[in-house]
């Protein structure tokens, strides 16, 4: 799981080389718990490259390719990405109890943690038909926690409330994707 210090995930949605990458996460790696990275990394950097960002970088990094392929295109994803030194991966609910259960397996395995994506910060109406559904579906096969994005308050308090503080929420969505700043803290927090 993502060590809580500041609360902030830095999504690096930019196509920086690894020299300009490194130096710029050398400059706020205090600053924030994790990075999260995705198709513009890997696509610029490519999976050595991404390897060589991680590598003697005291960070959580977590991977958002919202993998969600069958089971064995899925594992094998999850060994690869583990080969890079990537901590966490997010998932989609959708695919199914069969294709996350031996992935989950390979994961615990590997110690990569599996946060399963069960809204989207736009549209994903398929998502909240089947909330209930794919929040238990995670719960039952162990995944770290859960992506509920920070422009939808009513689902993030959903969420919560089904698991209680057994399980972190990650809400991307703040910033450019119209998710106000705090929104997602304030609505995900559990009453004492």
């Amino acid at each position: 799981m993502i060590l809580k210090s500041t609360g902030i995930i830095l999504a690096l949605d930019a196509e920086w080389d690894i020299e300009r990458t490194r130096s710029f996460l050398e400059g706020i790696i205090d600053l924030i718990d994790a990075v999260k990275i995705g198709w513009y990394q890997l696509l610029n950097m490519g999976p050595q490259g991404i390897r060589e960002l991680t590598i003697g970088m005291n960070k959580y990094f977590l991977l958002d390719i919202k993998l969600g392929d069958v089971a064995h295109i899925n594992t094998y994803v999850i060994r690869k990405v583990h080969d890079l030194g990537i901590n966490g991966v997010i998932m989609h609910a959708i695919t199914g109890r069969d294709n996350l259960a031996s992935t989950m397996d390979v994961a615990h395995k590997l110690s990569v943690d599996v946060y399963l994506l069960v809204s989207m910060s736009s549209g994903g109406e398929l998502y909240e038909r089947n909330l209930e559904y794919n929040v238990t579906l995670g719960m039952d096969l162990g995944v770290s926690g859960f992506i509920v994005p920070a422009t939808k308050p009513g689902i993030i308090r959903r969420v919560r409330s089904m698991v209680g503080d057994g399980y972190q929420l990650l809400s991307p969505g703040v910033g450019v994707q119209g998710g106000k700043p705090g929104c997602a803290i304030a609505n995900g927090l559990i009453s004492r």
